[in-house]
């Protein structure tokens, strides 16, 4: 018994202790951890056993859908694709218990634009090219491509079949007027040989001096359009779409302030890509190019190299480039009466380049 005390004691001591410290002592229930999801690229802090369904109504989620759009841009369904929001990269039910680390997703139907037709015709009759680098006429593969469902047209594209017919006809036509003093000699020689010529004039330039583009119009020449300040570092066919807009269509009309209804373009430097094509024609314009080119605009070229230039390559069928404007021209309106009477000697007329429709 005396040897039992102690023992009874030192419990009961033990027993006191515990009874002063209780939460030392006790289990307490287990604290569940916060539930952490990810939101598009933020963080959300959630209670546990929240819900997929619960946190996309709590925030106002949602898909906007896509739409099925034309060629040209206009909406032909509003609804045609929904959108979905995403757990984990998949579609989930609404009643889909969060866990940390899942990611939530917002995908956005996606716009998408109705399918395509190809349709070849063979037009009837000879045709010039369009872009046009000579007078031959071909007959003409039109490749259009338009929308199924709206019926819009995408694209035209005129296919030269064949070698064509070359006519013993020659354009002579001239670039980067107008220009003081020697757009005039130019003409001078041209009305005094009876000789027509075609102009592609720089809108800033016509702008400028109006009073010249009137002259060539009432000489009975054609003026085309070369762009509103040629454009060459970069080219016209590397511009966005709408520089390329801008320098066709105002140059087009500083030409109709001056009285001209231009039905020619130019591209400076011959830079034209399909848009440059599509766009031209949109205006009421055909893209011409050339066959033959004397470089008469290089730095210390002499009229005699220009001539030897010219009449070593011109054929029938041919257009010729030259210039009136963009620098000293005096070579060049030196070498135009010799020109002219070499074609001429070849047996080979001198036209304008024709608007479209027209015959060379």
């Amino acid at each position: 018994m005396a040897g039992g005390l102690p023992r009874i004691a030192t419990t009961a001591a033990a027993l006191l202790a515990c009874a002063a410290t209780i939460p030392a002592c006790t289990s307490a229930p287990p604290q569940p951890l916060p539930v952490i999801v990810t939101v598009g690229q933020a963080p959300h802090q959630v209670a546990p056993g929240t819900t997929f369904g619960m946190l996309v109504h709590r925030l106002g989620l949602r898909a906007q859908p896509g739409r099925l759009l034309s060629v040209s841009g206009e909406v032909l369904r509003p609804n045609a694709s929904p959108g979905a929001i995403l757990l984990n990269g998949q579609p989930a039910a609404s009643d889909a218990r969060l866990s940390s680390g899942d990611r939530i997703v917002v995908a956005n139907g996606k716009d998408r634009t109705e399918p395509t037709e190809r349709v070849a015709t063979t037009l009837k009759g000879l045709h010039l090219g369009d872009p046009e680098l000579t007078l031959r006429r071909f007959h003409i593969r039109r490749i259009t491509v338009t929308g199924i469902l709206s019926g819009e047209v995408l694209s035209t594209r005129d296919v030269p079949v064949g070698k064509g017919f070359a006519p013993r006809k020659v354009a002579l036509s001239f670039d980067d007027g107008p220009w003081p003093v020697q757009t005039k000699q130019v003409l001078s020689i041209l009305h005094r040989m009876h000789a027509p010529a075609t102009f592609f004039m720089v809108g800033y330039l016509v702008e400028r001096y109006p009073e010249i583009v009137r002259a060539v119009r009432e000489a009975g020449m054609q003026i085309g359009d070369h762009s509103w300040d040629h454009p060459i570092n970069p080219p016209l066919a590397d511009l966005s779409e709408a520089g390329i807009t801008d320098e066709i269509g105002k140059a087009r009309l500083a030409l109709r302030a001056a009285g001209v209804k231009p039905a020619l373009f130019r591209p400076p430097g011959g830079s034209y890509n399909e848009y440059v094509v599509e766009e031209a024609r949109r205006l009421g314009m055909r893209v011409v190019t050339w066959s033959v080119d004397p470089q008469d605009w290089r730095p210390g070229t002499t009229s005699k190299k220009i001539v030897r230039s010219v009449l070593n390559h011109v054929r029938p069928g041919s257009i010729v480039l030259m210039h009136d404007g963009g620098g000293n021209r005096g070579a060049t309106v030196n070498a135009l009466p010799r020109i002219i009477r070499g074609i001429r000697k070849m047996r080979l007329k001198l036209v304008t380049i024709p608007r479209a429709g027209s015959a060379p």
